[in-house]
């Protein structure tokens, strides 16, 4: 992987909530201190750590999803789920977790009836039930609906009705609209040129008509699924073809067809394809509790992702724990000590978890206290004296950040020699060229600068990646 300084970054806007939320605290004991306090409590910001990547494998992002990123183009983000206004939770799904709704169940029919006007072509359904299969089956026998699926690029035609949805549909000034935005956003990408491109075998395998097929090469790398009706574009689907799953970036649709309910189609169709294609997990991005954009993905089921211990747990049992938009951390009564967070290292592993009786939020326990915060000072004191560590920069990351590994973890490691001088090599591009540096050799703030890195990715991720200066 190769990537530039990550920033920590402060917005005064937040385009979830557009800055209308009075309640916007992590924890109940932030809320009860801004009681009375009006005017002299923190203020409200949108908070993420990002980094611009030039380069990284399918596999990398996969890991890097499951510790709570996502992407926009070539920009690789994370939220501070402890100090930004809206707590965003990755959350994924599969066709397990899926139990259609009356709403969603009346928006298939309505869409068959749409591709396939004679119905009399499908196969009977005995009356008063409902299947899935009956929506493929239609996509596979009409004449006038198709998916194409092709690689991440521009066209006119897609450009067009990008502009055309967000001017209708998200309120936005088009003269704020470009082919330059709208590339950058939903075209490009830092992955590998192969996987770009993909294989013949690859993209027919993505044909409904090729789902059944047992000789097919799995698909992995950026795509464009295109909706056609009448041989018009309808809407498009950005997805990342990963190795562990599906994972959708964003949806645009023709207001004109807003009666086909066509994001509910996407993800109930795109949720059919990865299971009959093997993919375990389709990914639906981030989830928000406290924000209708956002939260109708509970409609599809899924985990959410605790980033604390990069777990997953089912939405049903964690959703207690997000009421207000709050923090949830999961922990075991008995192990988890108030005061330290709990013990991840940043792996980008895939885990599932279950809750029973003896868990519980641990959020405050984790970051409620005050001496969360003056030891973690301490810590940062202790790497600037004894270790020579330290960024004095605007962007450099807060010590104490959900999701990243505890700077007490980092002063072990350098206590251990796991991190040391003479053996840790840094591989830095500057000045167009790739060189290896020893950490001793580095100066402070571009050993801060590598800590902080080692903190946001894990230690195993940096030591295959390379670094960029400007």
């Amino acid at each position: 992987m190769i990537f530039s300084a990550p920033l920590y970054i402060k917005e005064r806007h937040c385009g979830y909530c557009n800055d209308n939320k009075e309640d916007y605290f992590a924890l109940e004991s932030q809320a009860r201190k801004s009681l009375g306090s009006r005017g002299n409590g923190r203020d409200k910001q949108s908070i993420m750590v990002g980094s611009s990547i030039t380069s990284m494998t399918c596999q990398n992002y996969d890991e890097l999803i499951n510790q709570g990123f996502r992407r926009s183009g070539s920009f690789l983000y994370k939220s501070d789920l402890l100090r930004t206004c809206c707590r965003l939770y990755t959350i994924r799904t599969n066709m397990s977790y899926l139990k259609p709704s009356k709403k969603q169940r009346k928006a298939i029919n309505k869409f068959i009836k749409e591709i396939c006007p004679d119905e009399s072509i499908l196969s009977p359904v005995p009356k008063n039930t409902f299947s899935l299969e009956r929506m493929v089956e239609a996509q596979l026998k009409s004449t006038n609906f198709k998916i194409k699926y092709e690689a991440s690029k521009f066209s006119v035609e897609k450009y067009q009705l990008y502009k055309k949805y967000q001017v209708a549909v998200h309120n936005d000034d088009p003269n704020d609209i470009s082919e330059k935005s709208f590339t950058r956003f939903l075209c490009d990408s830092p992955f590998m040129s192969h996987e770009k491109r993909g294989t013949d075998t690859q993209w027919q395998s993505l044909d409904i008509d090729h789902w059944s097929s047992t000789a097919r090469e799995k698909r992995i790398g950026p795509t464009h699924a295109c909706y056609y009706l009448n041989d018009k574009l309808i809407a498009i689907s950005v997805l990342d073809f990963l190795p562990s799953g599906v994972s959708s970036i964003y949806f645009i649709w023709d207001p004109d067809y807003a009666h086909l309910s066509l994001g509910t189609i996407s993800g109930i169709n795109e949720l059919e394809m990865c299971q009959k294609l093997g993919y375990d997990w389709y990914y639906l991005g981030y989830y928000v509790e406290d924000c209708d954009k956002m939260n109708y993905k509970a409609n599809f089921g899924g985990e959410i992702l605790d980033v604390c211990s990069e777990t997953y747990y089912p939405l049903e049992q964690v959703k207690r724990y997000l009421a207000n938009g709050r923090l949830f951390v999961v922990g075991t009564i008995g192990e988890t000590k108030p005061g330290h967070e709990l013990d991840c290292e940043a792996t980008g592993c895939i885990k599932s978890g279950t809750i029973n009786e003896v868990n519980y939020n641990a959020a405050e326990d984790v970051f409620g206290g005050d001496d969360v915060y003056t030891n973690a000072e301490k810590e940062v004191k202790r790497l600037h004296k004894y270790y020579d560590i330290g960024r004095t920069d605007e962007y450099k990351l807060p010590p104490v950040m959900p999701g990243l590994i505890p700077l007490s973890r980092i002063e072990q490691w350098l206590d251990e020699d796991v991190i040391d001088d003479d053996n840790t090599v840094i591989k830095i591009n500057m000045f167009g060229g790739v060189r290896k540096f020893q950490l001793g050799s580095l100066n402070r703030e571009g050993r801060g600068f590598y800590i902080d890195c080692v903190r946001l990715f894990g230690l195993d991720k940096m030591r295959d990646s390379t670094m960029i200066l400007q």
